[in-house]
Formats: C-alpha cells, sequence, structure tokens
C-alpha cells in the first residue's frame, strides 16, 4: 500500500517535539483514496486542503460579515445564469460588451465608469461598502492562489468579471475600460501622464487629493487615506518592446510563473512593475493585500486580461486549445481542479481559461496604435508619434498646450464632478508656462494639473500598512534610485502567512559581498527553524528520460500548515540538475507554542510533484523516518528560535529526502 507521510512541524529550536497521531479525518481520506488512479501528491494535497478547509471555514481571516459573502454569492450566481442562457443565443456575439482603453472612452462613459465605481464605494448595504468588499476579496488565500502561478491569469479574469458586473448594477452603460500602460511608459516622463490627473484618476503621488477617488478611506487596519508613490523605485511600466517576448511564445506554461524562461516573457513579471510604478514605497498599489484598494488595480488588471486574450488568439492561429493549455503545477494552491479562493460561487481554477467569458459576456477593442488613429482618443490624450511609430500618452502639460479644456467638460475636484470654468478654457499656449512654475492661484488652474502631490496631507496620514510588496522584476532604468531592503511578513488576523525574501543557502555569497544588507529574521509571534533537504537522482535515468527534466535546475518546495493554529508557510529552493547528490538548508516558519501546544505539517516536493520522505533527529547524529504528525511546546530542549541570522550552528531538526 502506498503511504502518505505527513510531518509535522519538526521544530526547529524552542520547544520539545513529539509525535502525535494522524487526524482520523485525514487518515480516512488518505484509505479512500488510496485505491484510485493518481498520485500520492494529488491524493495528500486534496486530503489536507479538505481537511484545512473544514477546520477554517468561516473565512474570517477576510474580515467579512455574512451580508457581505452573500451579496458576493448573488453576484457570481447571477453571472452564471447568464453565462448559461447567452451560450445558447447564437446572435450573442453581436451584444458583447466591449472593453476600451480608458483614454478612447468619450466624455459620457468615462464619467459614466468613474460614478458606478464611486457609487459601489458608497453603497453601505454590506459592510464596509460593496467596493471594500471586492477588494478585501484579494485577501486570503488568494493571496497564495492567485500569484505566482498558472491561476493568476485565471482568477484574476473571474475577479475583474464580478468587479464589472457590480458596476453595471448602479449602470448598465458601464464596461470596465483597460489602461494600456505601454502608451505611458513611451512618454519621456511617464509620472506627468494626463491619465493621473483630476479628469481621469487623480493626482499621482503622496495623498489621492484630486480626482473621483480622492481622500478615499481604505480598509487598512488601522484605516488609512488612498496613496501613491509615482514613480516607484525600481520599477517599470510595460515595456513594448520586452513585451514581445510573451508575443514569441505558444504554450501557457511558456508565459506564466514558474515556468517562463525569462522575466521578460513572463506576463506575471510585466504586471508586477507597474504596481510597484504606481505604489511605490508606501502607496497602496504596491501591496499585494492592499493594491484593489485604489481602481488603478482594476484598469491595470484589465488590460492583462487584454493581453492574455490576445495570446490565447495567437494560440488559435497553432491550432492549440487554451482551454486545456493549463500548466503542470506542484504548487498546490494553482492546481487546475483546486476551487478558486474568495470568489463566489466556487469555481475551479482551470474555469478561467474557458472561451466562455469572451464568447458569451465580452471582447475588447483594439489597443490605440498610430493605424487606428489611437483609438480615436482626444488629442490632448494620445498621438502618434511617427518617429516611435507608435501611440503615446500626453503629458498634463501637453493637454493644456493642445488647449484640452476647450473640448472637455468636467473634471473631479476633491472627488466630486464640477464643471471647468469658462476661465480656463480661453486661456492661451502661454499659459502652460506659468502653469508649469505654480503661478495659477488667480487663473483657477486645477491644483492637480500644478501639484502631483499636496506634501502637507500626506505628511498629516499615515501611510497603509504594506505587508507583502510586488517586486519589480523587469526594471525601467529611470526609475532607479536608493531601495530599502526588507523581508516580508504577511499576518492577517491570526492567520500567519511568511514570504522569506533570503534563502539561507546563500549566505556564504552574502557574507563574501558587501552589497547584500543582512537582516537577521525577528518575527514575534513566529518561530523558524532550519530543515535539511538532501536530493539525489536515481543513477539509471539516462538523459532524456523525462522530457521535462532539461532544465539546469528546479526547485524543491517545502510548505508547512499549521493544525492549531490556521496559517501556511510556503518556501522552495532551487537545486541543481547536473549534480547527482546534493544537500540544502531551508527554513520553516509556525507559530510559536506560547501556550500548550503548536500542532503543524511539514512536507516537501519537488517540481515534478514527487514528494520527499521526511526524517527526524533523534540523537545527535542519527535520523529516523517520521510517521506522520508532531507537536511542539514550550519545554525543554527547546528547538526552534525567535529569529535565525547567518552564523547560526543549529542543526536541522527535520530532512527530506528527495528522489527524482
Amino acid at each position: 500500500m502506498t503511504s502518505y507521510f505527513l510531518l509535522l512541524v519538526l521544530i526547529p529550536a524552542s520547544a520539545l517535539i513529539m509525535e502525535d497521531t494522524v487526524p482520523p479525518m485525514l487518515e480516512e481520506c488518505y484509505s479512500a483514496q488510496v485505491a484510485k488512479n493518481t498520485t500520492p501528491y494529488d491524493v495528500q494535497t486534496n486530503c489536507l486542503e479538505g481537511f484545512l478547509g473544514q477546520m477554517y471555514k468561516n473565512t474570517s481571516t477576510l474580515r467579512l460579515g455574512k451580508d457581505a459573502f452573500d451579496w458576493l454569492d448573488s453576484l457570481g450566481r447571477e453571472l452564471h445564469i447568464r453565462l448559461r442562457r447567452q451560450s445558447r443565443d447564437r446572435y450573442n456575439r453581436n451584444r458583447l460588451r466591449v472593453r476600451k482603453e480608458i483614454r478612447t472612452l468619450s466624455e459620457n462613459e468615462r464619467e459614466n465608469f468613474l460614478e458606478a465605481v464611486q457609487a459601489l464605494k458608497a453603497d453601505k448595504s454590506v459592510k464596509p461598502n460593496q467596493y471594500d468588499v471586492l477588494a478585501l476579496m484579494h485577501q486570503g488565500n488568494a493571496v497564495d492562489s492567485a500569484h505566482g502561478g498558472p491561476n493568476f491569469v485565471s482568477w484574476h479574469r473571474y475577479y475583474l468579471l464580478l468587479f464589472e458586473d457590480a458596476l453595471r448594477k448602479k449602470n448598465r452603460r458601464v464596461t470596465l475600460p483597460y489602461w494600456d500602460s505601454t502608451l505611458d511608459f513611451l512618454m519621456d516622463k511617464p509620472e506627468d501622464t494626463i491619465l493621473f490627473t483630476e479628469i481621469f484618476l487623480g493626482n499621482p503621488k503622496g495623498i489621492v487629493y484630486s480626482g473621483p477617488f480622492a481622500f478615499w478611506s481604505t480598509p487598512t487596519i488601522p484605516k488609512t487615506i488612498l496613496r501613491r508613490d509615482i514613480p516607484g523605485s525600481f520599477s517599470s511600466l510595460i515595456d513594448p518592446q520586452k513585451l514581445k517576448q510573451v508575443f514569441r511564445k505558444k504554450y501557457h506554461r511558456e508565459i506564466l510563473t514558474p515556468t517562463a524562461g525569462s522575466a521578460e516573457a513572463n506576463l506575471e513579471a510585466h504586471h508586477d512593475g507597474v504596481h510597484v510604478w504606481v505604489g511605490g514605497e508606501d502607496g497602496h498599489m504596491g501591496g499585494v493585500y492592499t493594491s484593489p484598494m485604489d481602481p488603478v488595480f482594476f484598469l491595470h488588471h484589465c488590460f492583462i486580461d487584454y493581453l492574455w486574450e490576445k495570446f490565447r488568439q495567437r494560440q488559435k492561429r497553432f491550432r492549440i486549445n487554451s482551454e486545456k493549455d493549463y500548466p503542470s503545477t506542484s504548487d498546490s494552491f494553482h492546481l487546475p481542479n483546486r476551487l478558486m479562493d474568495n470568489l463566489k460561487p466556487p469555481k475551479k481554477n482551470i474555469y478561467g481559461y474557458s472561451n466562455v467569458f469572451t464568447r458569451n459576456i465580452y471582447r475588447y477593442a483594439p489597443a490605440p496604435t498610430c493605424k487606428n488613429r489611437c483609438g480615436r482618443a482626444h488629442k490632448g490624450f494620445l498621438f502618434c508619434d511617427r518617429k516611435k511609430n507608435a501611440c503615446v500618452a500626453r503629458s498634463r502639460y501637453d493637454f493644456m498646450r493642445e488647449d484640452g479644456f476647450k473640448s472637455v467638460k468636467n473634471w473631479y475636484k476633491g472627488g466630486i464632478k464640477n464643471s471647468i470654468p469658462n476661465s480656463l478654457k480661453t486661456q492661451t499656449v502661454n499659459t502652460r508656462t506659468r502653469i508649469r512654475s505654480n503661478v495659477d492661484a488667480d487663473a483657477g488652474v486645477p491644483s492637480g494639473f500644478v501639484l502631483k502631490e499636496d506634501i502637507s496631507k500626506t505628511k498629516a496620514n499615515k501611510a497603509p500598512p504594506i505587508k507583502r510588496k510586488f517586486k519589480a522584476r523587469i526594471v525601467d532604468p529611470r526609475t532607479n534610485s536608493r531601495q530599502r531592503r526588507s523581508v516580508d511578513a504577511i499576518f492577517v488576523g491570526n492567520n500567519v502567512r511568511i514570504a522569506f525574501d533570503i534563502n539561507l543557502h546563500l549566505k556564504q555569497e552574502m557574507r563574501n559581498n558587501s552589497s547584500f544588507n543582512w537582516i537577521p529574521y525577528n518575527l514575534d509571534n513566529l518561530a523558524v527553524s532550519p530543515i535539511a533537504i538532501i536530493n539525489k537522482h536515481e543513477r539509471n535515468r539516462s538523459p532524456g528520460h523525462d522530457p521535462l527534466k532539461t532544465e539546469r535546475t528546479f526547485n524543491i518546495s517545502f510548505q508547512t500548515d499549521g493544525f492549531s493554529y490556521s496559517g501556511r508557510h510556503l518556501e522552495y529552493i532551487s537545486v541543481d540538475e547536473r549534480t547527482l547528490t546534493s544537500e540544502s538548508v531551508g527554513l520553516i516558519a509556525f507559530e510559536k507554542p506560547v501556550s500548550g501546544e503548536t500542532k503543524a505539517y511539514v512536507r516537501a516536493y519537488d517540481s515534478y510533484g514527487k514528494l520527499c520522505q521526511p526524517s527526524c533527529l533523534v540523537s545527535k547524529l542519527t535520523y529516523k523516518e517520521c510517521s506522520g504528525m508532531i507537536k511542539i511546546t514550550s519545554d525543554y530542549p527547546r528547538m526552534y528560535v525567535d529569529s535565525y541570522d547567518s552564523d547560526s550552528d543549529m542543526k536541522p531538526f527535520l530532512k527530506f529526502v528527495c528522489v527524482n
């Protein structure tokens, strides 16, 4: 009989560790599935996810009440009723919603969209309000299951559609627009783009005090005012030249994390840079948990979805079935048949790969190009640059030079729509010079066109707590500047999620390289411990034995799930495929056994989904295969520590042997 070993938290440095019994529900699940034609990894993952889901099914980490979940459920069910109905309508193609670049919208279309977003924020029929409920759906398990794997595009497609449907309940004429950030990348100074002014999304830096979302209170803990930090250090808008690498590929595995061959070919990497460009050091868009609190998030992700749809159309030309081209993965969060986190009603991760959305609900208008006259956008918003053979966004100063105020009726000051004064509509081109010099008090020039940041308001309000930041893998040299290093530590209520930036295996390199600023881990509510991972290649495996094993490196992931607390820590190390035997050191993290016991489950598996055998330290030099669960107490001798630095000589309590 196949065995499904359970490794429980082998506590490193701070507690007495004892073997515990496997929960009966989990044991029964293993027994029930052992005869099925599936791998031990899939059996273990399915049983574990089901067990943890039953233990923590109250989703309390999202901080939402029953009214919010009921509203989300009704929103999702209405969507799927519509999908079923429209799938039977052969004439439906002519009635699809059309998503356009935001600067190509008519003024009425633009205002309808902005006011629908405002209406969601103002609707308190659910707590805290409908917009914030949708924003908070990006937290909890979605932090892991909607990023860093093939479910990234799938989960966000479904998420955008629910958001769009919520908007359409406020105004049936509204369709979610996209922000093509390649148009702004091509500017000399992208931070001057007309997009971040009172006409569109408000000011680009500090507290958002102008535009339709001015002074928005966001559901962080504690509450904070919406802010941005454009342009973020070491970031990038989407570079149209580097983006071409995505469209030189054929299969999803070639453009999605973690199997894409390069950052330039990775659609999620292009996405990450924009989050950092808008959010920077302390803006909401820079954090995985906080980014949807800024409506810029939905415009940006709509463009990512547009690019994905273009890629899917390319697959059609190669006779590739996009619906079934779901990349293989060993990440339990991204398995194709796992249910999507938070989105209602629950659908499998692979559901987002279905053609049903763009066949029955929406389609995209082409991105602005010189051939389509920049989508017929107002000349003060976009223009065709003949030297670059591309449409380029106008700056706020270009807009005024082009007498843009003469053809725009309204702007948003302090979140309220106002008519643009006639005095601005009649100003001459020479006014631009005075405006750039901030001489505007008597002219009535909008503050958002003069001051990108109200420094006094920014200083008077705390920045949001950014628990886990996006990291740009593609960097525009124009954003290079001094950047603070940090260690990511994430806490959501009593749900612990940690992502370490620094691999212990690099400690010697860090010692020898003065450019590294070593920061030891010191996380108050957590304990950490080293584990040993030994990887062995089968001696009789010949080259080409497995077509997937052609890369020089592959990953071994190790995962810690709390059984006495709700939380998961997931890390990985990279192993050289050419080495017959290798030994590495990693860190696991878990909740401290401050009172009573901590119970956790640790497992390791390679990139191909093969489980590694765990062993526990039973004497100074001897390890023995572990049978299952382990509980940790605060008794001595302690086997975990509060912090772990590069000089620690702690012997790993847990060792995994991986054979491939």
